[in-house]
């Protein structure tokens, strides 16, 4: 994955704009732009980047994301293999920060819509009933016109300000630090990353990659991401620990090499770190929930 690249989605003649977006993967591009955004992923699976936030992402997944706030949907290695069968898809609104202006939202009746843009700017997850309630909306969005396709969009707005279920992504302390030319040597770390986290991964060679020593890759890698790079691979690592552990075909040792930790004591430790989870704890959490939903 690289340094985000900068896009501009809307013309200067669109309030918003709705895409549904078919492929064989998602976009593999770390990037922003200036715009709101609004993603359901209807079909696909892989790695959720927002910000300094780094999680698993399925279908059902629903997110918002504030203006000039880096962000990708990385689809798992499978979906890039030359023979693959999968497909994703993913509908998607962009929206201009002039929809409201800075004296509506600072009225009463925008309280709870002010807020929603307040938090976008860190990036939020939507679960509960709301993605459900959402996609259906955003399938009938794709059919609307003129102005009804602005109150389709107010509506999913309404929706979100009130949804009780959600996460915060982004760290507070996140600050977008990047600048144009740091896209294709970020993009080489993520999918270096990416790609190799099941092995052991040198720093130097990394480092070397983007022609920099060892102390210059971690004062430029450090910044951008607001972690340290050996935090961003075990966020990495951890993400596809919690994948197997849903999956249940592993016991936690065979997980804890298959995810490039070469010690157990070392795998709980920094799965704990990231989850406040032990890996056991993780599982049993899972396995209580679909209990629950069953009964």
């Amino acid at each position: 994955m690289s340094t985000p690249s900068i896009e501009k989605t809307l013309t200067a003649k669109e309030t918003f704009i709705f895409k549904d977006l078919v492929g064989p993967h998602f976009n593999p591009i770390w990037h922003f732009h200036p715009e709101f955004q609004i993603s359901y992923i209807a079909k696909g699976q892989g790695t959720r980047f927002v910000g300094d936030h780094v999680h698993n992402f399925v279908e059902g997944d629903l997110v918002m994301t504030g203006p000039n706030l880096p962000h990708l949907w990385r689809s798992y290695d499978p979906y890039f293999e030359p023979d693959s069968n999968l497909t994703t898809r993913g509908l998607v609104i962009y929206f201009d920060h002039d929809l409201f202006s800075k004296s509506l939202l600072g009225r009463e009746e925008f309280y709870t819509i002010n807020k929603l843009v307040e938090n976008s700017f860190r990036g939020i997850e939507f679960y509960g009933a709301t993605p459900g309630k959402i996609y259906k909306l955003l399938m009938e969005i794709s059919q609307e016109k003129g102005f009804k396709r602005i109150l389709k969009l107010l509506e999913i707005l309404d929706i979100l300000a009130h949804c009780p279920d959600f996460s915060l992504l982004s760290s507070p302390s996140y600050v977008n630090s990047f600048k144009g030319g740091d896209s294709e040597k970020m993009s080489m770390v993520y999918d270096y990353v990416m790609s190799n986290f099941r092995e052991k991964i040198a720093l130097d060679e990394v480092a070397e990659m983007l022609n920099m020593t060892t102390s210059s890759f971690c004062r430029y890698f450090k910044p951008r991401a607001n972690k340290t790079f050996t935090r961003f691979v075990n966020e990495i690592r951890i993400g596809h620990a919690r994948k197997l552990l849903l999956e249940d075909n592993f016991n936690i040792s065979q997980i804890s090499y298959e995810c490039g930790f070469n010690a157990l004591s070392n795998f709980n430790r920094q799965f704990k770190a990231i989850t406040g989870l032990s890996p056991h704890e993780y599982r049993q959490m899972f396995l209580n929930m679909q209990n629950n939903e069953n009964d």
